[in-house]
């Protein structure tokens, strides 16, 4: 969903990812527990789960929302890789990324694009709409490289190294302790890094991203869910499913025929 008009927001946590690109005025929110000001070539970025509202608005505030679920990254694109490709979209991360003269033109022009996109009499064009929204996310990628290189930290790193341990071995039934000692750091300290860089604890981070790859699994595979079940670690397939609902409120076999009938 692409709007134009920004307007003020009580409150609120979101299972979706919002990005705010202001164009005139200023737009005042507070993202957790910190308050920013997005001024003209700013975008904020609101990841799914975090906590946001707007304490104040410019009277001549302007600019785009794009809001979309982190799940269209999954199915839509065939990519589970791309969830830690685009690093903003990661709870705890930097949510400002300044627009430079170079990329305000491309990147107005494709909020411009999705929303006209959305205007259209009659349905959308689907596949229109994960192309423009693709093309944007690589272009805010490479510009959050600059953003974020001023802010990184030794919990920043640390969590991008046990992310990436964690991904890399999704099919074994690993503790925190057992990435900490790869990383050789105490479990405490991966803990408290990870909690500081992305306001989630370590396990929560391994239950996130396990629950990633048995979407995509369930999304672009033919594998039955006991196949799935081993491909992330699980042993016992009914635990398997009781995990899945635990986290979703929905079992593996209703979440892959709405896959199927959507």
């Amino acid at each position: 969903m692409v709007g134009r008009v920004l307007k003020p927001i009580k409150p609120s946590r979101e299972e979706c990812h919002t990005l705010i690109l202001v164009t005139e005025g200023s737009y005042r929110m507070k993202i957790g527990f910190k308050e920013y000001t997005i001024t003209p070539n700013q975008i904020v970025v609101l990841q799914a789960g975090v906590v946001f509202s707007t304490t104040k608005l410019s009277q001549d505030v302007k600019g785009f929302t794009c809001h979309f679920h982190p799940n269209i990254l999954i199915g839509k694109f065939g990519n589970r890789s791309l969830i830690f490709e685009f690093e903003f979209l990661v709870n705890g991360n930097y949510p400002i990324i300044e627009v430079s003269q170079h990329a305000k033109k491309d990147i107005l022009n494709l909020y411009k694009r999705l929303a006209l996109e959305f205007k259209k009499d009659g349905k959308p064009k689907s596949e229109i709409i994960h192309a423009y929204l693709f093309t944007l996310l690589t272009e805010l990628k490479f510009l959050f490289g600059s953003s974020i290189a001023l802010n990184q930290n030794a919990p920043y790193r640390i969590t991008s190294q046990f992310r990436m341990l964690v991904q890399e071995r999704i099919k074994e039934n690993l503790r925190v302790s057992d990435y900490a000692k790869m990383l050789n750091i105490s479990p405490n300290h991966l803990n408290k890094s990870v909690k500081a860089a992305t306001s989630k604890s370590a396990t929560e981070m391994i239950v996130e991203m396990k629950l990633i790859e048995i979407k995509y699994l369930l999304y672009q595979s033919d594998l039955s869910l006991s196949e799935i079940s081993y491909e992330v670690g699980f042993q016992d397939a009914s635990y398997f499913t009781r995990f899945f609902k635990k986290h979703e409120k929905i079992a593996p076999t209703q979440f892959r025929k709405l896959i199927e009938s959507s």
